[in-house]
Protein backbone atom coordinates (compact mmCIF):
# COMPACT_ATOMS: atom_id res chain seq x y z
CA UNK A 1 0.00 0.00 0.00
CA UNK A 2 1.25 2.82 -1.42
CA UNK A 3 2.24 5.51 2.53
CA UNK A 4 0.45 8.88 1.48
CA UNK A 5 1.48 10.37 4.57
CA UNK A 6 5.38 10.21 3.41
CA UNK A 7 5.99 12.42 0.00
CA UNK A 8 8.37 10.28 -2.23
CA UNK A 9 11.57 11.20 -1.77
CA UNK A 10 13.80 13.74 -4.05
CA UNK A 11 16.86 13.07 -6.21
CA UNK A 12 19.31 15.11 -7.61
CA UNK A 13 19.09 15.82 -11.15
CA UNK A 14 21.97 14.33 -12.91
CA UNK A 15 23.12 12.74 -16.16
CA UNK A 16 20.24 14.43 -18.25
CA UNK A 17 21.10 13.56 -22.08
CA UNK A 18 20.46 16.53 -24.25
CA UNK A 19 20.79 15.74 -27.61
CA UNK A 20 22.27 18.00 -30.28
CA UNK A 21 20.10 18.77 -33.20
CA UNK A 22 21.47 16.99 -36.71
CA UNK A 23 22.60 20.20 -39.01
CA UNK A 24 23.19 20.52 -42.23
CA UNK A 25 23.15 22.96 -44.99
CA UNK A 26 21.08 23.40 -47.96
CA UNK A 27 21.32 25.00 -51.68
CA UNK A 28 22.06 28.85 -51.74
CA UNK A 29 23.84 28.76 -47.75
CA UNK A 30 20.29 28.54 -45.41
CA UNK A 31 21.54 26.23 -42.61
CA UNK A 32 19.33 23.27 -41.20
CA UNK A 33 18.88 21.85 -37.98
CA UNK A 34 16.35 19.40 -37.37
CA UNK A 35 15.53 16.24 -34.87
CA UNK A 36 13.12 14.15 -34.68
CA UNK A 37 11.72 14.45 -30.99
CA UNK A 38 8.19 12.11 -31.23
CA UNK A 39 5.31 13.98 -31.54
CA UNK A 40 3.59 11.94 -34.16
CA UNK A 41 1.87 13.55 -37.11
CA UNK A 42 3.07 17.74 -36.31
CA UNK A 43 5.86 19.45 -37.07
CA UNK A 44 7.46 22.55 -35.66
CA UNK A 45 9.42 25.04 -37.84
CA UNK A 46 11.09 27.96 -36.52
CA UNK A 47 12.85 30.19 -38.56
CA UNK A 48 15.68 32.61 -37.38
CA UNK A 49 16.81 35.33 -39.57
CA UNK A 50 19.69 37.26 -38.88
CA UNK A 51 17.84 40.90 -38.85
CA UNK A 52 17.19 42.50 -35.69
CA UNK A 53 17.32 45.86 -34.26
CA UNK A 54 21.06 46.02 -34.07
CA UNK A 55 21.24 45.86 -37.70
CA UNK A 56 18.24 48.53 -38.46
CA UNK A 57 19.39 51.64 -40.22
CA UNK A 58 16.32 53.45 -38.13
CA UNK A 59 14.15 52.70 -35.34
CA UNK A 60 11.74 50.56 -36.08
CA UNK A 61 12.81 49.07 -39.62
CA UNK A 62 13.34 45.66 -38.09
CA UNK A 63 10.53 45.37 -36.16
CA UNK A 64 8.22 46.71 -39.00
CA UNK A 65 9.70 44.70 -41.55
CA UNK A 66 9.10 41.35 -39.61
CA UNK A 67 5.34 42.09 -38.68
CA UNK A 68 4.38 42.81 -42.43
CA UNK A 69 5.94 39.94 -44.09
CA UNK A 70 2.29 37.86 -43.76
CA UNK A 71 0.26 41.14 -44.97
CA UNK A 72 1.33 40.21 -48.63
CA UNK A 73 3.64 37.95 -50.98
CA UNK A 74 3.52 37.13 -54.20
CA UNK A 75 -0.21 37.93 -55.18
CA UNK A 76 -1.66 37.17 -51.70
CA UNK A 77 -2.91 39.41 -49.53
CA UNK A 78 -3.13 39.06 -45.92
CA UNK A 79 -6.60 37.13 -45.85
CA UNK A 80 -5.97 35.09 -48.07
CA UNK A 81 -2.59 34.04 -46.88
CA UNK A 82 -4.40 33.93 -43.01
CA UNK A 83 -7.30 31.62 -44.95
CA UNK A 84 -4.61 29.19 -46.28
CA UNK A 85 -2.86 28.43 -42.92
CA UNK A 86 -6.46 28.03 -41.22
CA UNK A 87 -7.20 25.34 -43.82
CA UNK A 88 -4.27 23.21 -43.48
CA UNK A 89 -4.56 23.60 -39.69
CA UNK A 90 -1.40 25.66 -39.57
CA UNK A 91 -0.32 28.09 -37.27
CA UNK A 92 2.17 30.92 -37.78
CA UNK A 93 3.37 33.64 -35.75
CA UNK A 94 5.85 36.45 -35.95
CA UNK A 95 8.47 37.74 -33.27
CA UNK A 96 11.97 39.86 -33.16
CA UNK A 97 14.51 41.04 -31.00
CA UNK A 98 17.38 42.57 -30.91
CA UNK A 99 19.82 40.06 -33.01
CA UNK A 100 16.85 37.64 -34.91
CA UNK A 101 13.38 38.01 -36.21
CA UNK A 102 11.66 34.74 -36.24
CA UNK A 103 8.83 33.16 -38.03
CA UNK A 104 7.39 30.34 -36.28
CA UNK A 105 5.55 27.58 -37.75
CA UNK A 106 3.43 24.76 -36.57
CA UNK A 107 1.29 22.29 -39.39
CA UNK A 108 0.39 18.77 -39.44
CA UNK A 109 3.00 17.22 -41.24
CA UNK A 110 0.37 15.75 -44.50
CA UNK A 111 0.64 19.46 -45.37
CA UNK A 112 4.10 20.45 -44.71
CA UNK A 113 5.15 20.76 -48.15
CA UNK A 114 2.12 23.66 -49.30
CA UNK A 115 2.35 25.15 -45.97
CA UNK A 116 6.70 25.30 -46.23
CA UNK A 117 5.94 26.65 -49.49
CA UNK A 118 3.51 29.16 -48.02
CA UNK A 119 6.12 30.12 -45.10
CA UNK A 120 8.64 30.21 -48.12
CA UNK A 121 7.20 33.02 -50.15
CA UNK A 122 6.35 35.23 -47.30
CA UNK A 123 10.08 34.89 -46.29
CA UNK A 124 11.14 35.41 -49.92
CA UNK A 125 8.31 37.65 -51.82
CA UNK A 126 6.92 39.95 -49.03
CA UNK A 127 5.30 43.06 -50.83
CA UNK A 128 4.94 45.55 -47.70
CA UNK A 129 1.82 47.10 -48.41
CA UNK A 130 1.44 50.31 -47.80
CA UNK A 131 -2.21 50.34 -46.19
CA UNK A 132 -0.90 48.39 -43.74
CA UNK A 133 2.59 49.81 -42.76
CA UNK A 134 0.33 52.96 -41.89
CA UNK A 135 -2.08 51.11 -40.16
CA UNK A 136 0.71 48.75 -37.95
CA UNK A 137 2.19 52.56 -37.41
CA UNK A 138 -1.17 53.78 -35.66
CA UNK A 139 -0.87 51.01 -33.70
CA UNK A 140 2.47 51.48 -32.49
CA UNK A 141 2.40 55.03 -31.86
CA UNK A 142 -0.53 54.74 -29.51
CA UNK A 143 0.97 51.94 -27.68
CA UNK A 144 4.11 53.39 -27.32
CA UNK A 145 2.03 56.70 -25.83
CA UNK A 146 0.24 54.34 -23.40
CA UNK A 147 3.40 52.79 -22.14
CA UNK A 148 4.90 55.93 -21.49
CA UNK A 149 2.51 56.09 -18.74
CA UNK A 150 3.19 53.24 -16.59
CA UNK A 151 5.70 53.58 -14.05
CA UNK A 152 7.26 50.17 -14.75
CA UNK A 153 7.78 50.91 -18.31
CA UNK A 154 9.68 54.51 -17.39
CA UNK A 155 11.94 52.52 -14.97
CA UNK A 156 12.99 49.81 -17.46
CA UNK A 157 13.61 52.41 -20.66
CA UNK A 158 15.78 54.72 -18.56
CA UNK A 159 17.66 51.64 -16.66
CA UNK A 160 18.57 50.44 -20.55
CA UNK A 161 19.61 54.03 -21.13
CA UNK A 162 21.82 54.05 -17.80
CA UNK A 163 23.15 50.81 -18.84
CA UNK A 164 23.88 50.73 -22.31
CA UNK A 165 23.99 54.35 -23.59
CA UNK A 166 21.33 56.44 -25.26
CA UNK A 167 22.40 56.13 -28.94
CA UNK A 168 22.56 52.10 -28.22
CA UNK A 169 20.06 49.88 -30.13
CA UNK A 170 19.37 48.44 -26.54
CA UNK A 171 19.35 51.47 -24.92
CA UNK A 172 17.42 54.55 -27.36
CA UNK A 173 14.59 55.33 -26.51
CA UNK A 174 11.37 55.93 -28.86
CA UNK A 175 11.00 59.38 -30.16
CA UNK A 176 7.48 61.04 -31.98
CA UNK A 177 9.81 61.81 -34.87
CA UNK A 178 10.63 57.91 -35.21
CA UNK A 179 7.20 57.68 -36.25
CA UNK A 180 7.39 60.03 -39.54
CA UNK A 181 8.38 59.46 -43.53
CA UNK A 182 8.20 55.78 -43.40
CA UNK A 183 7.26 54.13 -46.80
CA UNK A 184 7.57 51.17 -47.87
CA UNK A 185 10.75 50.60 -49.70
CA UNK A 186 12.07 51.34 -46.73
CA UNK A 187 11.13 47.94 -45.55
CA UNK A 188 12.33 46.34 -49.26
CA UNK A 189 15.49 47.36 -49.15
CA UNK A 190 16.11 46.25 -45.70
CA UNK A 191 14.60 43.32 -46.48
CA UNK A 192 16.86 42.70 -48.94
CA UNK A 193 19.59 43.76 -47.54
CA UNK A 194 19.16 41.09 -44.51
CA UNK A 195 16.69 38.50 -45.33
CA UNK A 196 18.92 36.41 -47.52
CA UNK A 197 19.71 32.51 -47.04
CA UNK A 198 23.44 33.11 -45.42
CA UNK A 199 21.80 34.50 -42.69
CA UNK A 200 18.73 32.29 -42.20
CA UNK A 201 18.39 28.98 -40.66
CA UNK A 202 15.25 26.47 -40.13
CA UNK A 203 15.04 24.88 -36.59
CA UNK A 204 12.80 21.65 -37.45
CA UNK A 205 11.08 19.45 -34.45
CA UNK A 206 8.70 17.42 -34.16
CA UNK A 207 7.88 14.37 -36.57
CA UNK A 208 10.97 14.93 -38.69
CA UNK A 209 12.15 11.63 -41.16
CA UNK A 210 13.75 11.16 -44.16
CA UNK A 211 11.11 12.71 -46.51
CA UNK A 212 10.61 15.98 -44.14
CA UNK A 213 14.43 16.91 -44.78
CA UNK A 214 13.47 16.03 -48.43
CA UNK A 215 10.81 18.19 -48.66
CA UNK A 216 12.70 20.93 -47.06
CA UNK A 217 15.39 20.72 -49.73
CA UNK A 218 13.06 20.81 -52.21
CA UNK A 219 11.13 23.97 -51.27
CA UNK A 220 14.09 25.80 -50.40
CA UNK A 221 16.25 24.85 -53.34
CA UNK A 222 16.50 26.80 -56.74
CA UNK A 223 14.87 29.71 -56.20
CA UNK A 224 16.62 30.29 -53.05
CA UNK A 225 20.07 29.46 -54.81
CA UNK A 226 19.24 32.05 -57.21
CA UNK A 227 18.55 34.40 -54.22
CA UNK A 228 22.04 33.75 -52.73
CA UNK A 229 23.41 34.79 -56.39
CA UNK A 230 21.63 38.04 -56.32
CA UNK A 231 24.78 40.44 -55.05
CA UNK A 232 24.31 41.89 -51.99
CA UNK A 233 23.63 45.49 -50.91
CA UNK A 234 25.51 46.04 -47.72
CA UNK A 235 29.11 47.64 -47.25
CA UNK A 236 31.21 46.10 -44.60
CA UNK A 237 30.89 43.90 -41.96
CA UNK A 238 27.47 43.28 -40.79
CA UNK A 239 28.27 41.45 -37.43
CA UNK A 240 29.90 44.17 -35.79
CA UNK A 241 28.45 45.01 -31.95
CA UNK A 242 28.06 48.61 -30.86
CA UNK A 243 29.44 48.74 -27.37
CA UNK A 244 27.80 49.47 -24.64
CA UNK A 245 28.22 53.48 -23.48
CA UNK A 246 27.41 53.12 -19.88
CA UNK A 247 26.70 56.17 -18.03
CA UNK A 248 28.50 57.22 -14.98
CA UNK A 249 25.28 58.57 -13.08
CA UNK A 250 23.84 55.13 -10.89
CA UNK A 251 20.98 56.55 -9.31
CA UNK A 252 17.89 57.97 -11.31
CA UNK A 253 14.57 59.16 -9.92
CA UNK A 254 11.94 59.45 -12.78
CA UNK A 255 8.82 61.79 -10.63
CA UNK A 256 5.45 60.89 -11.83
CA UNK A 257 2.58 62.70 -10.05
CA UNK A 258 -0.76 61.05 -8.67
CA UNK A 259 0.64 57.46 -9.02
CA UNK A 260 -0.33 55.30 -6.71
CA UNK A 261 2.93 53.21 -6.90
CA UNK A 262 6.29 53.47 -7.93
CA UNK A 263 8.47 51.39 -10.18
CA UNK A 264 12.05 49.92 -8.64
CA UNK A 265 14.76 48.71 -10.84
CA UNK A 266 18.06 47.61 -9.49
CA UNK A 267 20.76 46.12 -12.45
CA UNK A 268 23.96 45.15 -11.35
CA UNK A 269 26.63 44.54 -15.08
CA UNK A 270 28.12 41.60 -14.43
CA UNK A 271 30.33 39.00 -16.63
CA UNK A 272 30.19 37.46 -19.97
CA UNK A 273 29.64 33.18 -20.74
CA UNK A 274 33.05 32.69 -21.13
CA UNK A 275 33.72 33.94 -17.64
CA UNK A 276 34.31 31.05 -14.67
CA UNK A 277 31.59 33.03 -12.34
CA UNK A 278 29.14 32.62 -15.10
CA UNK A 279 27.17 30.25 -13.80
CA UNK A 280 27.85 30.36 -10.33
CA UNK A 281 26.40 33.77 -10.59
CA UNK A 282 23.17 32.05 -12.31
CA UNK A 283 22.80 30.35 -9.19
CA UNK A 284 23.21 33.23 -6.74
CA UNK A 285 20.60 35.26 -8.77
CA UNK A 286 18.21 32.56 -7.78
CA UNK A 287 18.84 32.41 -4.30
CA UNK A 288 18.83 35.91 -3.92
CA UNK A 289 15.24 36.42 -6.06
CA UNK A 290 15.04 33.60 -8.75
CA UNK A 291 12.27 32.25 -7.90
CA UNK A 292 9.31 32.13 -5.16
CA UNK A 293 11.20 30.90 -2.23
CA UNK A 294 14.32 33.68 -2.53
CA UNK A 295 16.01 35.88 0.26
CA UNK A 296 13.80 38.71 -1.47
CA UNK A 297 10.49 37.42 -1.89
CA UNK A 298 11.12 35.79 1.63
CA UNK A 299 11.92 39.39 3.45
CA UNK A 300 10.72 42.03 1.32
CA UNK A 301 7.12 40.39 0.25
CA UNK A 302 6.25 37.95 3.19
CA UNK A 303 8.12 39.54 6.31
CA UNK A 304 7.71 43.49 5.53
CA UNK A 305 5.28 43.13 3.35
CA UNK A 306 6.68 46.09 0.85
CA UNK A 307 5.13 44.77 -2.44
CA UNK A 308 3.08 41.97 -3.59
CA UNK A 309 6.07 40.51 -5.86
CA UNK A 310 9.57 40.99 -6.30
CA UNK A 311 11.75 39.19 -8.42
CA UNK A 312 15.75 38.97 -9.92
CA UNK A 313 16.66 37.81 -13.08
CA UNK A 314 19.84 36.69 -14.92
CA UNK A 315 19.58 38.44 -18.43
CA UNK A 316 22.02 37.39 -20.58
CA UNK A 317 23.72 39.46 -23.69
CA UNK A 318 25.85 38.00 -25.84
CA UNK A 319 29.35 39.96 -24.54
CA UNK A 320 28.11 40.45 -21.02
CA UNK A 321 25.24 39.37 -18.57
CA UNK A 322 23.24 41.65 -15.83
CA UNK A 323 21.70 41.04 -12.22
CA UNK A 324 18.48 42.75 -12.51
CA UNK A 325 16.05 43.38 -9.73
CA UNK A 326 12.23 44.68 -10.31
CA UNK A 327 9.64 45.27 -8.38
CA UNK A 328 6.55 47.69 -7.78
CA UNK A 329 5.56 49.27 -4.12
CA UNK A 330 3.77 51.99 -2.31
CA UNK A 331 5.48 55.28 -2.23
CA UNK A 332 6.22 55.72 1.34
CA UNK A 333 8.05 52.14 1.14
CA UNK A 334 10.20 53.07 -1.49
CA UNK A 335 13.35 53.98 0.31
CA UNK A 336 13.06 50.87 3.07
CA UNK A 337 12.12 48.66 0.37
CA UNK A 338 15.57 49.76 -1.08
CA UNK A 339 17.37 49.21 2.01
CA UNK A 340 16.18 45.68 2.76
CA UNK A 341 17.37 44.50 -0.63
CA UNK A 342 20.11 45.24 -0.40
CA UNK A 343 20.30 44.34 3.61
CA UNK A 344 19.81 40.68 1.98
CA UNK A 345 22.68 40.78 -0.22
CA UNK A 346 24.91 42.12 2.22
CA UNK A 347 23.40 38.76 5.04
CA UNK A 348 24.76 36.66 1.62
CA UNK A 349 28.10 38.17 1.67
CA UNK A 350 28.29 37.46 5.47
CA UNK A 351 26.98 33.68 6.08
CA UNK A 352 26.86 31.06 3.75
CA UNK A 353 23.49 29.38 2.77
CA UNK A 354 22.29 26.49 5.21
CA UNK A 355 22.42 23.19 3.80
CA UNK A 356 17.88 23.78 4.04
CA UNK A 357 18.14 26.22 1.93
CA UNK A 358 20.63 25.06 -0.72
CA UNK A 359 18.59 21.62 -0.92
CA UNK A 360 15.45 23.99 -1.38
CA UNK A 361 17.33 25.94 -4.16
CA UNK A 362 18.57 23.18 -6.24
CA UNK A 363 14.67 20.80 -6.26
CA UNK A 364 13.67 24.14 -7.31
CA UNK A 365 16.49 24.64 -9.95
CA UNK A 366 15.92 21.09 -10.87
CA UNK A 367 12.58 21.74 -11.40
CA UNK A 368 12.94 24.53 -13.48
CA UNK A 369 15.63 22.52 -15.73
CA UNK A 370 13.17 19.59 -16.44
CA UNK A 371 10.63 21.75 -17.33
CA UNK A 372 13.18 23.15 -19.85
CA UNK A 373 12.96 20.04 -21.70
CA UNK A 374 9.48 19.32 -21.27
CA UNK A 375 7.69 18.19 -24.61
CA UNK A 376 8.63 17.71 -27.93
CA UNK A 377 9.06 20.76 -29.01
CA UNK A 378 11.07 22.00 -25.77
CA UNK A 379 14.88 21.13 -28.03
CA UNK A 380 13.86 23.58 -30.20
CA UNK A 381 13.28 26.39 -27.64
CA UNK A 382 16.36 25.86 -25.88
CA UNK A 383 18.35 26.24 -29.11
CA UNK A 384 16.94 29.30 -30.07
CA UNK A 385 17.35 30.70 -26.79
CA UNK A 386 21.11 29.61 -27.04
CA UNK A 387 21.96 30.31 -30.53
CA UNK A 388 20.34 33.90 -29.75
CA UNK A 389 23.09 34.85 -27.32
CA UNK A 390 26.03 32.93 -28.98
CA UNK A 391 25.62 29.52 -26.65
CA UNK A 392 25.82 26.52 -27.22
CA UNK A 393 23.73 23.14 -26.47
CA UNK A 394 26.72 22.08 -23.93
CA UNK A 395 26.24 25.51 -21.79
CA UNK A 396 22.75 23.57 -20.35
CA UNK A 397 24.97 21.23 -19.42
CA UNK A 398 27.11 22.65 -17.80
CA UNK A 399 24.78 24.65 -16.16
CA UNK A 400 23.06 21.49 -14.25
CA UNK A 401 26.74 20.62 -13.23
CA UNK A 402 27.25 23.55 -11.19
CA UNK A 403 23.82 23.46 -9.99
CA UNK A 404 24.34 20.52 -8.59
CA UNK A 405 27.95 21.03 -6.71
CA UNK A 406 27.89 24.81 -5.89
CA UNK A 407 28.21 25.35 -2.29
CA UNK A 408 26.72 27.98 0.12
CA UNK A 409 30.50 28.88 0.87
CA UNK A 410 31.08 29.29 -3.13
CA UNK A 411 27.69 31.46 -3.57
CA UNK A 412 28.89 33.47 -0.20
CA UNK A 413 32.20 34.08 -2.04
CA UNK A 414 30.66 35.22 -5.52
CA UNK A 415 27.84 37.61 -3.78
CA UNK A 416 31.57 39.10 -1.72
CA UNK A 417 32.85 39.74 -4.98
CA UNK A 418 30.41 40.85 -6.77
CA UNK A 419 27.17 42.54 -4.69
CA UNK A 420 28.58 46.28 -3.74
CA UNK A 421 25.80 48.89 -3.62
CA UNK A 422 27.78 51.43 -5.33
CA UNK A 423 28.30 49.10 -8.31
CA UNK A 424 24.52 48.75 -8.98
CA UNK A 425 22.48 50.86 -11.27
CA UNK A 426 19.01 52.11 -9.49
CA UNK A 427 16.33 53.78 -11.33
CA UNK A 428 13.24 54.60 -9.46
CA UNK A 429 9.62 55.54 -11.10
CA UNK A 430 6.90 57.22 -9.38
CA UNK A 431 5.55 59.86 -6.91
CA UNK A 432 7.40 63.22 -6.09
CA UNK A 433 10.20 62.65 -3.57
CA UNK A 434 13.41 61.67 -4.63
CA UNK A 435 14.13 58.64 -2.14
CA UNK A 436 18.04 58.97 -3.63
Amino acid sequence: MIDRNTPPPLKPLENVDIPELNRLTLPGGLRLNYLDTGCRDLIRVDMMCRSGALFQPRPLVAMLTNLLLKEGCRGMNSAEIAEKFDSYGAFLYYSYGMEYTYINLCTPKKFYAPTLSLLRDIWQYPTFPAHDLKVVLEQRYQQMKVDREKVKVMSSLKMNELLFGASHPYGRMLQESDFDNFDRQLLADYHARYYRPERTQLVLTGDVDQEVIDVTSRVFGNEIVDMARAPQTQDGPLDDYPQAQPSPQRRCFLPKEQSLQAAVRLSLPTVGQDHPDFMGLKVLNAILGGYFGSRLMTTVREEKGYTYGIFSTHTVYRNQSYIDIETQTAIEYVKPLIEAVFQEMEKLKQEPAGAEEMQLLRNYLSGEYARMMDGPFALADLYIAAESVGMDMASYRQQLEVMNRISGEELQALAQKYFHEEDFYLVCAGGTQSPF
